[in-house]
């Protein structure tokens, strides 16, 4: 019986990580391939106590320090520290949340859907955020916004009509947007883009309009690529 359950343990490892892998084939972020390493080494040796809804909550958990300390920056720089900490444990939370779930085969139908409202929270308000700190205008965190809801609203319209649920621009996804996330307070320090609040129009905010339109222009472009894909498959 005890042999038993090992081979049955090993089959199915193997089946998940076989899963991992041919779903990683449709992302295309520069990130994907070691991402999906670092899942498979990982989840194996959470511990059973770890649940994939305590994972969940470790991310927001993340969010909730680096929006904190995105806002306390307007009057303590020294608080950017805690910026790429609470970014650190967001990815860990969002990134093992699922594959931790799939692994254990555990079959609540609310996983994915609290999964997914986590992130949309998550990452909405750390763009929020930015925009009352001293690193990004409101106005630029607002256009920021906007792109990241269409974005993510067009990723779930794909995963709801059962195309590919993963989707990246330009090389950028979850992991990347996290990363930028984190380091971005730094990068101001660096380049000398610290603002007060009440700074007009900028040329960073002028930058931030024109990747916005080229991001737009592109996820259109892949609209009707997948539009035409999907014709022709039906065809």
């Amino acid at each position: 019986m005890g042999s038993e359950g090992t081979t049955f343990d090993m089959n199915f490892a193997e089946l998940w990580v076989k899963s991992l892998e041919s779903q990683a084939s449709h992302e295309r972020s520069f990130l994907a391939s070691l991402q999906r390493r670092a899942v498979q080494r990982i989840v194996p040796q959470l511990p059973k106590a770890v649940a994939a809804s305590d994972l969940t909550t470790i991310s927001v958990i993340g969010a909730l320090i680096a929006s904190a300390a995105l806002f306390g920056c307007r009057w303590e720089a020294r608080l950017a520290l805690f910026v790429p900490i609470g970014m650190a444990l967001n990815w860990f939370g969002a990134a093992l949340d699922g594959p931790l779930g799939d692994y254990r085969q555990e079959t609540d139908s609310r996983r994915g859907l609290t999964e997914h409202l986590a992130d949309l929270f998550s990452h909405v308000l750390v763009i929020v955020a930015y925009g009352f700190s001293p690193f990004l205008s409101l106005g630029s965190a607002a256009i920021i916004l906007s792109c990241y809801l269409l974005f993510s609203a067009y990723t779930f319209i794909r995963a709801a009509t059962g195309h590919v649920g993963q989707m990246a621009l330009i090389g950028i996804g979850a992991a990347e947007f996290r990363i930028l996330m984190g380091i971005w307070p730094f990068a101001a320090f660096g380049l000398g883009l610290v603002r007060p609040a009440a700074a007009v129009f900028s040329t960073l905010d002028a930058a931030i309009v024109v990747l916005a339109v080229v991001a737009i222009l592109s996820l259109i472009l892949k609209i009707i690529v997948d539009g035409r894909r999907i014709s022709s498959a039906r065809g």
